[in-house]
């Protein structure tokens, strides 16, 4: 893929997938928060406009309160005196004061008190007024209907400031709302390729077949869709080579080693002459290290059928002769070790894959004649219960270390307990021994692990629905 198609700026790629998804996220909460600015800004407009309102009419009604009282003053004291001075002064305060009300009467409603004192003020300005008394009266009346307007309108701001605080606190709701759906989908666009792909990797790892959808989604995740399906193929042909590696080494192998067996039983037998003590030993050791290498390749071969998926034929197995033949390889080194062999005492029947279940045995008795002890036990028994088939293989030996457990059935895994003798194991014995038992559809366990006491149980279902007979 070219890197203009890898880095191109399309709605299919992660980066563009992920912006969008920020940007359809993050946009209506800014509208939100542009409106509730713009909002805020505008009742504080209006709140310093009436608050400057309320100050300058509350400072102008105490001025016309205070130009009533020198009117009135005046006034009477004009009744009184006559002075000419004294109605210069009174025409100056009525002058100032028309001068304030035209000013002050602009807020006012109600004109029915305004024209009260308009008409006042023009018997005031008579040659002899009569009734300049009640002008401070009705300039404290309009300041109280003025003050009364100013409440109204203070109480209107508050309540627009409600309401815009309510849709506000709606409008977030929903858009929280939409907000979460809207992240679940994108969550869900990214997410969904990346977990498949995870699932992918999960099955790369386990080596199961993928059997999900294809990835799809951004341009980069299809890419690295596209790099796991090559690093599939490259495995596979991997494994295959191994495998192709492990029958011809192994082939190879059992040529040269029978006729090294084939030998040393010869001599063995003294068939090319009599030998002494000391050559008789020789030729045993031949013997022992010959069968014990055929054994390595036996499940070299065993491991690499295994994970060919070797197909699996159930039929009517007597158990018997099964355990006696799993023995058989293994008999002359039991004998040699003195190791007493417990075997069931009757005959039953399960069905099951023999080769499967000799394997299976073989491999648990080659483990208890390799690293059981001298003089010890090894006993196989063989118990049914309703649809179950359980088979013991215990042998006298040293107790697997605990840290060694969780690794025992992993594939050339070896633990601190190690087998004597030149050749050493493989690591692939109870890995043989679990992959047999899946194919089988059994269950494998370590049972018993104390006192110099070792124990592995097979658990065989019942299988009569997959008769091959």
């Amino acid at each position: 893929m070219s890197n203009d198609n890898r880095h191109g700026w399309r709605l299919s790629s992660l980066k563009q997938l992920v912006l969008l998804s920020f940007l359809v996220v993050v946009t209506p909460f800014g509208v939100l928060i542009f409106y509730a600015t713009d909002a805020l800004v505008e009742q504080s407009a209006q709140g310093r406009v009436l608050a400057k309102q309320a100050l300058e009419v509350t400072r102008r009604g105490q001025q016309l309160e205070g130009l009533a009282e020198d009117i009135t003053r005046s006034a009477r004291q004009y009744q009184i005196l006559s002075k000419p001075e004294i109605k210069e002064r009174l025409n100056q305060h009525l002058l100032n004061y028309r001068e304030q009300l035209s000013i002050h009467s602009f807020i006012l409603t109600e004109l029915e008190p305004l024209n009260q004192i308009k008409a006042l003020l023009e018997d005031i300005d008579q040659p002899h007024p009569n009734n300049a008394n009640k002008l401070l009266g009705l300039t404290r009346e309009i300041n109280q209907q003025i003050d009364f307007i100013l409440d109204q309108r203070l109480y209107a701001l508050n309540e627009t400031a409600q309401h815009t605080q309510k849709q506000l606190s709606t409008l977030a709701i929903i858009l929280l709302v939409i907000e979460m759906m809207l992240i679940l989908f994108f969550s869900f666009m990214i997410i969904r390729p990346v977990r498949r792909i995870a699932d992918r990797i999960q099955a790369l790892g386990t080596g199961e077949e993928y059997s999900g959808s294809k990835v799809g989604g951004p341009d980069e995740l299809v890419e690295l869709e596209q790099q796991l399906d090559w690093l599939t193929e490259r495995l596979a042909e991997v494994e295959n080579e191994k495998q192709r590696f492990l029958r011809h080494m192994s082939h190879e192998l059992k040529t040269p080693l029978t006729t090294l067996r084939e030998g040393s039983d010869l001599l063995a037998d003294q068939i090319t002459g009599p030998l002494n003590n000391s050559q008789m030993e020789v030729t045993h050791l031949l013997q022992n290290n010959a069968r014990q290498l055929q054994s390595l390749i036996e499940q070299l071969l065993d491991y690499s059928r295994l994970h060919q998926n070797e197909p699996v034929n159930f039929h009517l197995v007597s158990m018997l002769p099964v355990v006696t033949e799993a023995i058989e390889p293994y008999k002359l080194l039991l004998e040699q070790k003195e190791i007493t062999v417990t075997l069931p005492s009757s005959d039953s029947q399960w069905v099951t894959d023999r080769a499967m279940l000799i394997r299976i045995l073989g491999n648990l008795v080659s483990n208890a004649a390799l690293y059981g002890t001298n003089q010890g036990s090894l006993t196989i028994s063989i118990t049914k219960e309703h649809d179950q088939c359980l088979i013991m293989v215990e042998n006298e030996g040293p107790t697997i270390p605990e840290k060694d457990i969780p690794l025992l059935f992993e594939a050339f895994y070896q633990g601190q307990n190690r087998r004597l003798g030149p050749v050493k194991g493989s690591g692939i014995g109870l890995s043989i021994v679990r992959d047999a038992a899946d194919s089988l559809g059994a269950t494998v366990k370590l049972a018993i692990n104390e006192n110099n006491h070792v124990g592995f149980s097979i658990n065989l279902p019942a299988s009569e629905h997959r008769l091959n007979d």
